[in-house]
């Protein structure tokens, strides 16, 4: 069932706890994104950002706004807090936090704490240009469509399912698009089974 209304999606959000993951325990190093949703006018959206090709990691590819934890930084809210002010110019105080998936690793040795946030729709974007090459916006119920969700299936202890996510002519994946999976999965628990299998 699509989530059409902010206190929709509050409701869907907390009524159940998130299925806990279990990863290897390697010297993970800490980050911090945020999956910025919105009330736009056709309903909700989801805010994400394209890597330019200049950056060291994931040059190109679509993600959340967020980063490594840094010392001035008192945990990993707040160290996705500021990422996203630099990167969107969206500031904390425009920013409702709903709550934390489930950690998700990534290849080079980030281990990333998605947070929900619900971002004032008053807010212009200000993207950074040294980090975001272009802003992405997704009507959420497209996103949280599990049966267009692809997956593969190997035999991997850090990395047993990769996730594709299609959206118009352009692919959303890896660790995004694991951090949108788990979200469906807790908005609609029902659907957990539910995917594309890619061969």
């Amino acid at each position: 069932m699509p989530i059409s209304s902010l206190t929709e999606l509050r409701q869907r959000f907390f009524l159940h706890q998130p299925t806990p993951s279990k990863w290897p325990d390697l010297d993970w190093r800490p980050s911090g994104v945020l999956i910025p949703i919105r009330e736009c006018q056709t309903g909700l959206e989801v805010i994400l950002t394209r890597r330019p090709g200049h950056m060291r990691h994931h040059a190109h590819q679509i993600c959340f706004p967020g980063g490594r934890l840094e010392p001035s930084d008192i945990n990993l809210k707040a160290a996705a807090l500021r990422e996203t002010e630099e990167e969107l110019g969206i500031l904390s105080e425009d920013i409702e936090i709903l709550g934390a998936l489930p950690s998700q690793p990534v290849l080079t040795r980030f281990m990333i704490q998605p947070f929900v946030g619900i971002v004032n729709p008053n807010v212009p974007l200000i993207p950074d240009p040294n980090e975001v090459a272009e802003i992405i916006t997704v009507p959420l119920h497209e996103m949280l469509q599990q049966r267009n969700h692809l997956q593969i299936h190997r035999v991997h202890k850090m990395y047993p399912i990769i996730h594709f996510i299609p959206w118009q002519q352009q692919l959303i994946w890896g660790a995004t698009a694991a951090i949108i999976r788990r979200l469906a999965d807790q908005l609609n628990p029902t659907g957990q089974e539910v995917y594309r299998p890619v061969f």
